[in-house]
């Protein structure tokens, strides 16, 4: 089994914004209520680093541990909504052009090259795979489809507990009245939680489209400089640790290891005692090293990331059998 590992850099290639990037945007919204709240956080944002000179995420560390539970809310809502921006559209609807945020589904293809090609590459090879992933986008659904497409090839993805239908239909197209399914055979395990993610009746409920983060109900996990597990999401960090044990192959795409991220770190060290190889996709070499001192008992490779990593990808699965 091989478990692949995505990180920020991964997404990055989509044209998802960095956590270092995410107040740069200032995005174009549909409705007052959302450009209010973007007006709200950008506000906030602009007179803390004014005082502080601080990174985005250290200011969402302050808003989480201060107490100001509006902020806090208003700032995990404007993350959620940008990271979602970033791969629907925003378009004129209806007899009055109504502004309005669409292309968030699952159930589209990617449109990212590199993507495509990694995924071809890998699925080709073999379909015994987990995909787990800090991420909050919708880039490797998309990558892998929500049902499967032997020909492309596509085994596509399910959230770790089997085929489920998602949540949510409707408009602009009437192809999304149709029950929108997640019933592949790859698991994909999103550890800090999703844009089409939200706690419905006292669970995760799984969406077909973003919706969650539009409305401001998306679980994710913020992009803070130390993070903790919800419980909502310690049966994914459970399955994660369960694929990462029995995987004598691990490749690490756009996944930078850093010293402050210790639940992840932590994850990796706890799971590598069966010293596995450990292939590193990133164009910044310091990783390599810094992975080596994190998990001494593994064998670790590095090569540059995506696209250029894609042709190693091959070699990569060759190697390992």
């Amino acid at each position: 089994m091989i478990t692949v590992f995505l990180g920020a850099g991964f997404s990055a290639v989509g044209g998802v914004p960095l956590a270092s990037q995410i107040f740069d945007l200032r995005p174009d919204v549909d409705r007052v209520s959302r450009q209010r709240l973007v007006e709200r956080v950008e506000g906030g944002w602009d007179d803390w680093r004014a005082r502080t000179g601080g990174a985005p995420e250290q200011y969402l560390a302050y808003l989480e541990s201060s107490g100001a539970g509006g902020q806090w809310r208003d700032a995990t809502w404007y993350v959620s909504l940008v990271i979602a921006l970033s791969m629907g559209d925003l378009r004129g609807i209806g007899y009055n052009d109504q502004p309005t945020i669409v292309k968030t589904n699952i159930n589209r293809t990617s449109g990212v090259p590199s993507h495509e090609r990694f995924w071809t590459t890998l699925f080709r090879h073999t379909e015994d795979v987990v995909v787990v992933t800090t991420n909050y986008d919708i880039l490797p659904e998309r990558g892998m489809r929500n049902i499967p497409r032997p020909t492309l090839p596509r085994p596509a993805f399910h959230y770790g507990f089997g085929s489920e239908r998602l949540i949510g239909s409707g408009a602009p197209s009437f192809s999304h009245l149709r029950p929108i399914m997640a019933s592949g055979r790859v698991p994909l395990l999103k550890l800090h939680g999703s844009v089409s993610w939200s706690i419905e009746n006292g669970r995760v409920g799984h969406y077909f489209d973003c919706r969650p983060a539009i409305q401001g109900k998306a679980l994710i996990v913020a992009p803070v400089t130390e993070k903790s597990v919800p419980r909502y999401l310690k049966p994914v960090w459970d399955k994660a640790a369960d694929a990462l044990s029995r995987s004598d192959t691990w490749i690490v795409i756009g996944y930078s290891f850093p010293t402050y991220d210790e639940t992840v770190n932590a994850l990796f060290v706890a799971n590598a005692r069966h010293a596995p190889r450990v292939h590193i996709l990133n164009p910044d070499r310091n990783v390599e090293a810094r992975v080596r001192g994190l998990l001494p008992v593994a064998t670790v490779f590095g090569y540059p990331g995506l696209p250029e990593g894609v042709d190693d990808l091959r070699r990569i699965l060759s190697s390992d059998g």
